[in-house]
Formats: C-alpha cells, structure tokens, sequence
C-alpha cells in the first residue's frame, strides 16, 4: 500500500451530517450501542441482564441518553472515541459493529458531550466537542475556504479532561447533546420520539398486548430469546405499542384474536428467521394511524428500515398485502447483515435466500388468507344484509305502511344472494374441516376456521330485532235501538183489558223492522211472561 494514501475530511462530514435521512435515528445509534455494552456487562458478569438500563432525557434545548453498562477504561477512552470507521465488536453478533454511530449527534447540536467511568476507577472520562465549529470547519473545507485534515478538525474541536468520582464500583457511559439545533422538533417532541423508539429499540411488548407470552414461549421454544431492555424516557418505560384492537380502511374497528408463527430455514435446514403475525378478521387494511401495522424486520431485535421494509416482497399493487397484519420477522442468520444506515440487509447470497422464502409464504400464504378472509366477510355481510332488509320492510308493514315494489326487488335480490353467500360459506366450512381433521392442515387452515368463527361468535352474540305486531282495530258491536214504551200506559192498558201476546207483536212488527221487533217482543215477553 502506497504512504501518500489521504483520507479527507469529508469523510467525516458524511458520517456526521450526512449518514442519516431521519433525525431521530441518533436515538437507534446510541441505544443499540448501550445495549451492546449490557451484553458485555452481563458476560462480564456485573450484574444480570434484567438490571442493564437506558436512560433517555430530552429537555428544553437538551438530550442525554446514559447506560449503566462497561463503561470505558480510562486508558482506552480517547483511541475508543477516536476511532472512524473501526470497531472491536463483531458482525452478526453486535448490533453496532462498524465504529461510526457515535459520530452521529454532532450534526444536531452546538456542543457534544461523552462521559464515561468505568468499574473499579476513582475517575470519569471527558471528550466534549465543539460540534457547531466542526460543521463550520467542514463546509469551509467544502466550499474550498480553507484545507483540513481530520486531524485538523477533530483537534480544534474536541477536548478531553478527567473527572474525580467518589463511588469506584459505578460503571456507565453517557452522551449529551447541548443547543440542541432541531429547528423541526424532530428530535426534542417527546410523543414523536416515543413512537420511534417503541418499534425500533429492543423493548418488551406493552401490557396490554395479551400475546407476549406466547410469543416468548414460542422464542424459547426454537431456542431463539427475544431480548429485550430496560429503557425509558424522561421517567417513563418505552414499551412495543402492539394493541389488541385497531382501525381499518373503512370497514370500522377489528380485532387481533390470535398470532400464528413461521419458521424459514435454508436449503441445509438451518433456521435462518423465524416471525410471529396478528390474526384478525381481515376486515380491511389497517389505516395508517395505527402505529404497529405491518410486518417489521429485525436484527437482534433492532428494527432494520421502517415499517415498510418488507412491503416489496408482496407482489401486489404498492405491497398492500402488507398492511393487513401486524407481526415482526426476525432475522437470525449472522450473514444477515445490516446495511449501513440499517435500512435492509447488505446484499449477498444470504439475502437472496432470504427474500425468497420471505416472498413465497407472503404471496402463497399471507396473500391467500386475508384474500379468504375477505370472501367469508363478505358472505356474512350479504346475510346480514337480507335478514336486515327483511326486518326493515316487516316493520313498515306492521306500522301501516305500504311496500314498493322497487322495495320487494331489492330484497329478493338480497335474499338470492344471501342464499348463494351461505351455500358459498357451507363449503368453505365444509373444506376447513376436513383440511383441519387431516395431518397436513397448515396455518391457512387454522387461520379461516378462526376468522369463520369469529363471525358466527358475532352473529349470535347480535340481540334479535323485534318486530312490531300490526295494529289490531278494536271491533265495535253497536246495539240495536229499542223504542221506550212509556211504563203507564202498558200498565193501564193491561188493567183494563188482556190483550193477547200475539196481538202485541202484529203492533210491533207494524212499526218496526223485523230485527228490531224481534228484540222488543222478546223484552217485553222477558218482562211480563
């Protein structure tokens, strides 16, 4: 190799300033390297995994962010923090293994700040950095101002000095960013920040995602531990934000009723990745809103790109398929490595394995259930669409009102296809119970025996419609009018002289209508007989 070989200043500036598109990925950087530093804690044996801990500050024109973890040794401290592009740690193994995260703040902040103490030493180590001349300096040197070095740079900017500290058995490393210059709030709005880091940084999964058992137990099971890490901010622990329920495109609220798992392996059967994924009705797409959707790739339990890093590998229309579920793929294999910026994987032999066994039970498997997902959705929807239209005009009737024919049509139809909907549904049920009473039923089968039975629980949870009985009108009987005979002159008449009952009607049946006699003549015989 040649002597004169000049590595120039602006390789620093691009690890600075121009690494990283998304601010916030210097929260990624720092914390992925503290809990590569607890690994190291636990190895060494200063305590137990569970008491490793990251502590995030933001305040006002301010972020600190301190572990509990190695340290670093006094006499180790400014090579360590020096160093550009290199690093002790191992690929496949650690999360930060290329010797450039730590450079990352300096680009957000007038003055960067790096303590570190570790075990058994009476002093803490000091590199503060004047990270607004840095910038100042390399842009000079961009602009062809003026002619720097490295060296040049980092020796005008950054000094390092010593600390006395009391408690010899404490060990930690913090870094500190001053003047905070996000002039986007993109880095200092705590909510943002929260929502960043409870799907990229290696945390648990929230308490109210009833799953996290099961999704642990089947880890210890393939012998793959999710590890996961105390890490809070401004007090409060950071926490995967999976939910049980969520919001979809249209089609109301839904809910995740199981998860089901999948392991790949390559052509030697080594496993290679393994994922969990939400089962729910498949409504509809979730909306964006909703934080968790979407299958997320990790590395060590560090999210690689962002949710949509995986979309591509769904060969439909913007990888729609994607955001029907939520769930995490986790990359095992060490020659699954990170690229630089962690957005995907570097490319290789690894990689392409990978992508396809990905790919295929995306589009085999995943595609095909939220596909008969949708079908038996739909077929309970058009019942549920008769049976409502049916009740709908049985109410109009019972109140009086008349039904179209416009009306009557459109409920034959919907009935006509209610019909087919459910002889549709029976051999769906049908198929499913013979696929899951077999030995070679598979995740697809489990998951439709699921989504129809969800729709059934529905359904007979639904309070039956009463209909309203049509008013009955009341039937008047209206009695026939009977003329009043005044009392005394049938009383006077009669004691003067008897006169024949026979005669009394001939009287009556003279004067009155048949009916109407017939009910006199029977009063009077009632009175006087």
């Amino acid at each position: 190799m040649q002597d004169n070989v000049i590595i120039g200043v602006n390789i620093l500036e691009t690890l600075t300033t121009g690494m990283y598109r998304d601010a916030k990925i210097i929260y990624r950087e720092y914390i992925q390297n503290a809990c590569d530093q607890i690994d190291e804690a636990v190895l060494l044996g200063l305590y137990e995994q569970r008491d490793g801990s990251v502590e995030i500050w933001i305040n006002s024109d301010s972020i600190s962010i301190e572990d509990n973890a190695t340290g670093i040794p006094a006499d180790k401290f400014v090579e360590t923090l020096y160093c550009i592009g290199e690093s002790k740690k191992v690929a496949g193994q650690n999360r930060g293994f290329r010797g450039i995260g730590h450079w990352c703040g300096f680009a957000h902040c007038d003055t960067l700040v790096f303590v570190a103490k570790a075990k058994g030493e009476g002093i803490e180590s000091v590199m503060t950095c004047n990270a607004t001349k840095m910038r100042s300096m390399m842009l000079k040197h961009r602009l062809k101002v003026a002619e720097y070095s490295i060296d040049d740079v980092l020796s005008c900017t950054t000094v390092f000095s010593t600390n006395e500290v009391k408690d010899a058995d404490s060990h930690y490393f913090k870094v500190v960013m001053k003047g905070v210059t996000d002039v986007d709030d993109e880095i200092c709005n705590l909510q943002n920040v929260k929502d960043y880091l409870s799907f990229t940084i290696p945390v648990g999964y929230a308490t109210e995602f009833r799953f996290k058992k099961q999704i642990h137990e089947y880890a210890n099971i393939i012998k793959q531990e999710i590890t996961e890490y105390n890490v809070k901010i401004n007090g409060e622990a950071i926490r995967k934000q999976y939910k049980p329920t969520f919001t979809t495109h249209g089609k109301g609220d839904d809910e995740i009723k199981s998860v089901q798992f999948k392991d790949f392996k390559d052509d030697e059967g080594n496993l290679i990745a393994w994922m969990w994924f939400g089962v729910s009705s498949f409504k509809a797409q979730m909306i964006p809103a909703n934080k968790m959707r979407g299958i997320r790739l990790r590395s060590l339990n560090i999210q690689i790109g962002d949710e949509s890093a995986l979309q591509r590998l769904f060969n439909e229309s913007n990888g729609r398929g994607l955001y029907y579920y939520i769930g995490e793929v986790f990359a095992i294999s060490s020659d699954l490595l990170p690229d630089s910026q962690r957005d995907y994987f570097e490319a290789g032999a690894a990689r392409t394995q990978f992508e396809r066994l990905l790919y295929n039970f995306f589009n085999d498997e995943l595609k095909s259930i939220y596909y008969a997902g949708s079908k038996v959705n739909s077929a309970f929807d058009k019942i549920d669409k008769a049976e409502q239209l049916e009740t709908e005009i049985s109410e109009a009737v019972a109140s009086g009102k008349s039904v179209t024919e416009e009306q009557q049509a459109k409920l034959e139809r919907a009935k006509k296809e209610a019909a087919n909907a459910e002889s549709e549904l029976e051999k769906i049920r049908k198929k499913n119970a013979e696929q899951l009473g077999g030995e070679d039923f598979g995740t697809f089968d489990v998951v439709v025996s699921e989504i129809i039975k969800t729709n059934e629980e529905k359904r007979a949870k639904r309070p039956a419609k009463p209909i309203s009985p049509k008013p009955v009108a009341p039937i008047v009987v209206t009695p026939p009018i009977i003329p009043v005979v005044p009392q005394k002159v049938i009383t006077e008449k009669s004691s003067e002289k008897l006169v024949p009952i026979s005669k009394v009607r001939e009287i009556i049946a003279a004067i009155l209508d048949s009916s109407t006699a017939d009910a006199v003549v029977a009063l009077i015989e009632e009175e006087l007989l």
